[in-house]
């Protein structure tokens, strides 16, 4: 008895241990995520310690028409090349599915995983929702999944030795000579062909856990580094095009810059790369190009490349629910609709999170010109117009989990904090609609999805997940560094509390700061006091 009590004890303190290391990974890893964003985001000061939140919206205001409408082009081109990922990779499994269907799928889990991080994680979870119910399983998912990454890495790898090639100069920014770049990229593209060839030797597949795994074929494998080098180089051309134009880069220097950045993004697991990316691009280009400008370029391209697909993605979902609810779809729709209803939360609650950052963004930036019907008589209406934005962004962000876990009782607040978002943005930029055309959407999207909100519960007492811990501190950390920039040149002190005025932007964002960092500290403590009465965090997601 006592060696079985011994036994015993020894079993509970070992998982004891476990969980322990479990949660310290989790949180260590997210932790870690968020001190490469605070690196990311110091060197973006530094290298921009000349340039002002100015210099950047005059380099925006210089972006040609027909530039930017290329470079749409170039994004829905990209995107469309995205769907063809999917369609290769059931080729190579054998299966046929409806081209409708892999493209919306396609098209939905690229738009997110773009934009909120972790592909593999995200993609495979999507995808599995939307391909399941036409007959899927879980393995033929995750193979899909493989296949796609791995063809997005062929093409990543592709580009750089031809840009070796063409251009050896274009590494410069590596402190590569030319004739090493040329001998690198001629090396690279040996082994990328024996990756080619090696699928008419390797006939058969691998064995994991009782899984068969075909090597593709060299006919498949072509395919796989075709559309990743094209897919790889149009989004490259959007960065390009988003620019204002120079002589002074290239669009191989774009390329390598954008490459670099992209794996520097993947590999710090930020949520859309974000910062990260940024200050790769920025240190890269910076010696031939003006800080504003390859700001002003990012900026546009987050615009096109990110945020444009993440809003249609939700407003695609929210349309087909309000077909539903009208009770007008056709056979097909009601089966489309079968499918992708378990991910409709999904979809609206990333929308909701990236609109709650957009009104934190858009206050952390100062106006330089307040259209005209404002006067002194405003002051009150513009103060209390900006704070309110700020607190429902951050309240938006905060609500987001509860819209994924499909609350009744967030569904709700969301649609009353994005029409309250509206009318503040309307009301803080003197009837000006363009910012309130983001919060605008999304509740129009939101509206007509009632039936997928159907759970009854306390918002503040659901569990909070390591992942949307990182998410919500990426998005405060950029929003509260944009206002740090933005008003770099002001003398922060005690007097800025106490000051208003039509263009006291600087003192309205430390107030409204203030303010968000209370409610995120409170959502934070409210977590941990639940998750301690639980006594376990199993429910998170």
């Amino acid at each position: 008895m006592v060696d079985t009590a011994r036994t015993s004890d020894v079993g509970a303190e070992a998982d004891r241990r476990r969980a322990v290391v479990q949660t310290l990974l989790r949180y260590g890893t997210g932790l870690l995520i968020l001190a490469l964003l605070v690196a990311a985001l110091v060197i973006l000061n530094r290298w921009l310690e000349h340039t002002s939140i100015g210099d950047i919206r005059r380099a925006i205001a210089g972006i040609g028409a027909r530039q930017l409408a290329w470079a749409v082009g170039a994004a829905a081109v990209s995107y469309w090349l995205l769907t063809l990922y999917d369609v290769l990779a059931l080729h190579h499994l054998g299966r046929r599915l409806p081209y409708r269907w892999v493209a919306f799928t396609a098209f939905t889990t690229y738009a997110f995983s773009h934009s909120l991080g972790f592909a593999s994680i995200i993609g495979t979870t999507m995808r599995y929702r939307l391909y399941a119910p036409l007959g899927l399983g879980g393995v033929d998912v995750a193979q899909v999944t493989l296949f796609v990454v791995t063809t997005f890495t062929l093409g990543l790898t592709v580009v750089m030795p031809i840009v070796m090639l063409l251009d050896p100069t274009a590494l410069k920014a590596l402190h590569i000579a030319p004739a090493a770049a040329t001998l690198l990229g001629g090396g690279a593209l040996a082994l990328i062909a024996a990756y080619v060839l090696a699928g008419a030797w390797i006939r058969r597949p691998f064995r994991i856990r009782g899984h068969a795994i075909a090597f593709p074929r060299p006919r498949v494998a072509a395919g796989q580094l075709l559309l990743g080098l094209v897919d790889l180089s149009l989004a490259a051309a959007v960065l390009y095009l988003c620019m204002p134009a120079s002589d002074a880069v290239s669009y191989m220097d774009v390329v390598v810059a954008f490459g670099l950045a992209l794996v520097a993004g993947i590999i710090s697991h930020v949520p859309g790369g974000l910062g990260v990316f940024d200050a790769i691009v920025l240190v890269s280009l910076t010696p031939e190009m003006p800080g504003n400008d390859v700001m002003a370029g990012l900026l546009v391209f987050r615009l096109i490349y990110y945020l444009a697909p993440l809003v249609l993605a939700g407003l695609m979902f929210g349309a087909l629910e309000a077909f539903q609810a009208r009770h007008r779809i056709r056979s097909t729709s009601r089966g489309l609709n079968a499918v992708i209803s378990p991910v409709v939360p999904l979809v609206l609650a990333a929308c909701t999170f990236v609109t709650g950052a957009f009104l934190l963004f858009a206050r952390a930036t100062p106006d330089e010109v307040l259209p005209s019907p404002f006067s002194a008589v405003s002051l009150p209406l513009v103060e209390m117009s900006h704070f309110t934005g700020s607190v429902v962004g951050v309240l938006l962000i905060l609500l987001s989990h509860a819209i994924q876990k499909r609350l009744h009782a967030a569904w709700v607040v969301s649609l009353v904090l994005l029409a309250t978002g509206c009318v503040a943005s309307l009301l803080m930029k003197g009837g000006d609609w363009r910012e309130a055309v983001v919060p605008g959407l999304i509740f129009f999207a939101l509206l007509p999805a009632r039936k997928e909100f159907y759970r009854r519960g306390a918002i503040l007492a659901q569990c909070l997940s390591p992942a949307w811990f990182v998410a919500v501190g990426v998005a405060l950390a950029s929003a509260l560094w944009l206002g740090l920039f933005s008003h770099k040149h002001v003398q922060f002190g005690d007097e800025l509390w106490w000051h208003f005025a039509l263009h006291g932007d600087a003192s309205r964002f430390l107030r409204a700061s203030v303010a968000v960092g209370v409610i995120a500290l409170a959502a934070a403590v409210i977590h941990l006091v639940s998750a301690a009465s639980r006594g376990r965090e199993d429910d998170c997601p």
